[in-house]
């Protein structure tokens, strides 16, 4: 599977997968309006590409509670399946509340994805 998205008139998600994880890019806003939606489409990233997730927050417009709360159930559940998550694009102002909740000292960022790619442990 190369890839797919989900369109709605709040946020945009598009995953494809490269180097072993799968890449999802969110934009818009990710509040407690499309939460169920969310957690469907984490749901069929993970089964589509595995534990290993990058995460592009750079396009978020808003972030809330709920939408963090996501993106912490995201985390728990990569790692709890032998993978990682990581996040890009969390020094934007949308994400502000990963900071000041200290996520962003426990789930690893990066400038970019290819960054983010390149922490990935390789795989014989």
């Amino acid at each position: 599977m190369s890839g797919f998205e989900l369109q709605t008139p709040e946020v945009g998600f598009s995953a494809t997968a490269a180097a072993g994880a799968g890449i999802v890019v969110i934009r818009g806003s990710l509040d407690h309006s499309i939460h169920d939606l969310a957690v469907d489409f984490f749901d069929q990233v993970f089964a589509s590409f595995g534990p290993n997730l990058i995460v592009d927050l750079s396009g978020l417009d808003l972030l809330d509670s709920r939408g963090t709360g996501l993106i912490v159930t995201c985390w728990k559940r990569a790692v709890g399946q032998g993978g990682r998550l990581a996040l890009v694009g969390a020094e934007h102002g949308a994400t502000r509340i990963l900071w000041i909740t200290g996520l962003t000292t426990r789930i690893p960022t990066f400038l970019t994805v290819e960054d983010a790619l390149a922490a990935l442990p390789s795989h014989p």
